[in-house]
């Protein structure tokens, strides 16, 4: 099933100014809106491999794709150039990314205090086909705040996501893109 996905912005649209809360009024507004966020899988199709990071910070650790938060002066395609290119330090044209999901997302915490706050969010969610040079640079240049950079981006086949016990959303996405015969 094929679905639209756009955004449209009205004539004379006033762009909304973005702040940073607190963590207190950022858990508070977490009780009244659901944020988005735009998430990338670098992925290589021949091998039918993606690549993930080993994430330290909640909400999400362990293995893990890459991404952040939409400012709320970005477009779904503004924040995934950005968040990609602030979490890898590598800069490039949205041509090159591929919306392939909107995930809906409810994790059990977050790494602000009060951490009892559960985190409900929406992830657009990209892929990118890295040159094997992008993709040596990317692995190293990870925040190492939020990633152990040990390992960098490390492929994965279907088998090896299995082994690795990943999220449930991970495989479905493999599945999504792979296994489905899916055209990304």
């Amino acid at each position: 099933m094929n679905y639209l996905i756009k955004t449209y912005t009205e004539d004379g649209y006033h762009p909304i100014p973005s702040i940073r809360l607190s963590n207190k009024e950022y858990a508070r507004g977490l009780q009244c809106f659901v944020p988005a966020c735009t998430d990338i899988i670098p992925i290589n199709r021949r091998s039918k491999k993606i690549y993930l990071a080993n994430r330290r910070s909640k909400p999400i650790t362990g293995l893990w794709w890459i991404g952040g938060k939409m400012m709320p002066t970005e477009t779904k395609e503004e924040s995934v150039v950005r968040a990609f290119e602030r979490e890898t330090k590598l800069k490039l044209p949205i041509k090159r990314f591929k919306l392939v999901a909107v995930f809906d997302y409810r994790w059990k915490d977050r790494a602000q205090k009060p951490q009892n706050i559960g985190c409900h969010m929406l992830a657009y969610t990209f892929t990118i086909e890295l040159s094997i040079k992008e993709l040596q640079f990317a692995s190293t240049h990870l925040d190492p705040k939020e990633y152990d950079n040990k390992n960098g981006l490390t492929a994965f086949t279907r088998k090896e996501l299995v082994k690795a016990n990943v999220f449930p959303v991970i495989l479905d996405l493999y599945d999504h893109l792979y296994q489905n015969n899916t055209k990304i």
